[in-house]
């Protein structure tokens, strides 16, 4: 298992999202300035003010993403014996990673998977060892690695 080709796997998913979200705040920044002279409807005023919440809720988002960014990159040179914030896990079917919540996408012909320690399923797994069976979803797995 090459945990750093996997973190960059979920490095690269963060900066997709971390792109949809500017591109997000630009269309409410653009929705929410809007002239005053551009409308004599009051109700586009209305839809300003919504536009405006929506921008500065995805700038909190933004801002949260870019520190699990950060948490990703401080993650490469982490090793882990066992599971906790910032382990990977690998099965014979995929590889878990505890520390931030990405969609799950393919890398080498498994399935990454990253949940938090907030997940309901991290209490059932977090003291789980090398050889010992974990269940994800309706899967049974092995663990083969903990890094």
């Amino acid at each position: 298992m090459n945990k750093i080709n996997i973190i960059n796997g979920l490095i690269d998913e963060q900066k997709k999202i971390i792109l949809t979200i500017e591109d997000s705040i630009l269309r409410y920044k653009n929705a929410s300035d809007l002239d005053e002279n551009d409308s004599s409807d009051p109700e586009d005023f209305s839809h300003q003010d919504e536009a405006k919440d929506m921008q500065l809720r995805y700038e909190q988002m933004l801002i949260q993403t870019k520190n699990n960014l950060e948490f990703l990159e401080l993650c490469k040179s982490k090793n882990c014996v066992s599971i906790e914030n910032g382990s990977l896990i690998e099965t014979e079917n995929l590889y878990l990673f505890i520390g931030i919540s990405l969609p799950q996408f393919e890398l080498n012909n498994k399935k990454v998977i990253s949940i938090t320690e907030q997940a309901p399923v991290f209490n059932s797994i977090k003291e789980k060892s090398l050889g010992e069976k974990i269940t994800i979803g309706s899967t049974e797995n092995t663990i083969l690695a903990i890094s």
